[in-house]
């Protein structure tokens, strides 16, 4: 029997998910849009979910962006994680020793998330934080979490789904993108060029479960420019780090 969601907080979910992807804040307006409900109505739980501090109104704007509660929710989501912290110093490390960025996350929906990022001290910046959302079939970590996936899967999650590029490397062929997937299953390695941030190749290997289903992923990222970099000892990295993760999540059976 399907379960029906309470509309109301729906709504302020709704909401609150709609705001964390405006990085410069939504107006009331705007916020009025994406609900279905009466404008008195929405202006009740926008206030209320700024008295409790889930929402923050810029001073002298009519705008909102996301309170510091949303923060301690979330991180509240990675400090209970037992295998949060194992896989943050294992992430630290994997940077270090290839003296580039790294990151670490998880597939939701279409989307990878990132639940953690490492900088290196390279001048390359790569815009990405953690909690950010990027389309899974625009990067090597994504392709890697949805190496997970049958064929017959991964027609069926895009189905109904455009994949937008994002810049103009991006893979927009399921076709192509089923390609790429057979090949990291079979070599446990995936790889992007430019198809998420200019200037930048990444490198990601799946992490799998006792029950051999993947659950994450990490990668290296790293400047295009660098034509003569030697990737292997990226790949050495990443996989001492598959290893240990793995081995962490039969620990933890998870």
């Amino acid at each position: 029997m399907e379960q029906k969601n309470h509309r109301l907080l729906q709504c302020a979910l709704e909401i609150l998910q709609y705001i964390a992807k405006q990085p410069k804040g939504v107006s009331f307006k705007e916020i009025c849009t994406i609900t279905d409900l009466p404008k008195s109505s929405t202006h009740n739980l926008v206030q209320t979910m700024c008295n409790m501090n889930f929402l923050q109104k810029k001073e002298n704007y009519n705008e909102y962006r996301i309170g510091l509660n949303c923060f301690e929710v979330g991180n509240a989501y990675l400090s209970t994680n037992p295998f949060y912290s194992t896989a943050k110093e294992i992430v630290e490390n994997v940077s270090m020793r290839c003296n580039q960025t790294s990151h670490f996350g998880i597939l939701n929906g279409h989307d990878t998330v990132y639940l953690y990022k490492f900088d290196s001290n390279q001048p390359l910046r790569i815009a990405s934080h953690t909690g950010k959302r990027i389309p899974a079939h625009a990067t090597a970590i994504g392709k890697a979490l949805l190496s997970g996936f049958t064929n017959n899967e991964l027609l069926e999650l895009y189905k109904d789904y455009v994949m937008e590029p994002m810049t103009s490397h991006t893979i927009t062929s399921l076709d192509e993108l089923a390609a790429q997937i057979e090949e990291v299953r079979r070599t446990q390695t995936a790889y992007e060029s430019e198809e998420s941030s200019p200037y930048v190749r990444c490198i990601a290997v799946p992490i799998h479960n006792r029950m051999g289903k993947v659950i994450a992923a990490i990668s290296v990222s790293f400047p295009i420019y660098r034509a003569d970099l030697d990737t292997a000892p990226f790949l050495d990295a990443l996989f001492d780090a598959k290893r240990q993760l793995e081995s962490a999540l039969l620990a933890l059976d998870i």
